[in-house]
């Protein structure tokens, strides 16, 4: 229901020729809604979705499992089509896919069709107006623009007015006034009116839901966060110890900059032992039993594999 819900809204912001910014948290179906959206507008004129790199495939899978009947062109990377080529595929096409590097490179060229619908995924890359690809964006001739975020403020309230600005040109003033009369008060002095004033402005052009919110998803269970501690194993240790000895030394004989350096350096290299011997050596020697967190890892592993269930693992050292 929340879904049909925000295409809905889109679907009257668009009849009045307004742009809007789906920011509904991240798992909620921003592009299933989307496609919902496009499908309903499809007709004459083709549809853009600018977006990372790293969501192009996931864009191009979705639409084959939610919108099969369109017909898709994924235009990116050296091999793509560019002038008369590209417009000539264009017209064969119902949905284009592209990354917003594509666009600042190719706008006098995408800028030269009549889109349907622009729709500008992760849109916190349009968050800074003063960039390329968020200029490209407000070159672009549409019916209806759309940003779509899960994050539409992520360190201050301008990225706010420069996501909607892209939507809906002109229509919140200059950044120079929006942050006078709500940003500053805001952020500076915690000025309720003015934060009642900017939703009672940006309220009608962004739809906000969080999966926090029961009535949306009552069945999703609250998240539950634990701990699973591990022991360093002996030659760990050893490493440890070593590197922050010759850290402490070191430290003694440097300071400003370099001091700093040293610190982060050696805060790089502890965390390396500590996920395991092999990886801070680089000698590619052997894996198994030099790794206590490695070991308490593959434990956990193994009970998430024999309850059948599913794992998402996030590390800032892939390899």
């Amino acid at each position: 229901p929340y879904q049909r819900r925000a295409v809905g809204w889109m679907q009257f912001l668009g009849r009045l020729g307004l742009g809007a910014c789906l920011a509904d948290d991240m798992g909620l179906g921003k592009t299933p809604t989307t496609l919902a959206h496009i499908l309903d507008r499809s007709g004459t004129r083709p549809t853009l979705v600018l977006c990372p790199l790293s969501v192009v495939h996931n864009w191009e899978a979705e639409a084959g499992r939610f919108a099969p009947q369109l017909r898709v062109l994924v235009s990116h990377g050296p091999s793509r089509a560019t002038g008369d080529r590209f417009l000539q595929k264009v017209g064969e096409a119902d949905l284009v896919i592209s990354t917003y590097g594509t666009a600042t490179r190719d706008v006098a060229t995408l800028a030269a069709v009549d889109w349907e619908l622009v729709v500008c995924d992760e849109a916190q890359a349009i968050k800074n107006h003063h960039t390329h690809a968020a200029r490209a964006v407000r070159e672009l001739p549409a019916q209806q623009k759309l940003a779509l975020t899960g994050t539409p403020v992520e360190n201050r309230l301008a990225e706010l007015w420069a996501i909607l600005d892209a939507v809906n040109p002109g229509m919140l003033g200059g950044v120079t006034w929006f942050r006078e009369r709500f940003a500053t008060p805001i952020e500076q002095r915690g000025d309720e009116q003015a934060l009642e004033g900017m939703r009672r402005l940006t309220g009608p052009f962004v739809l906000r839901r969080t999966k926090a919110d029961k009535s949306l998803v009552p069945d999703l269970p609250d998240k539950i966060e634990q701990i699973a501690w591990a022991t360093l194993t002996q030659e760990q240790a050893g490493l440890y110890r070593a590197v922050l000895d010759d850290f402490l030394a070191e430290a003694d004989l440097e300071d400003g900059m370099k001091r700093r350096g040293l610190v982060l350096a050696t805060l790089t290299r502890l965390k390396q032992i500590c996920n395991h011997p092999a990886q801070f050596l680089g000698d590619g020697s052997t894996i198994a039993d030099r790794s206590g967190k490695l070991a308490r890892f593959d434990e956990l592993v193994d009970d998430i594999l024999e309850a059948e269930e599913r794992a998402l693992v996030f590390t800032k050292y892939r390899s």
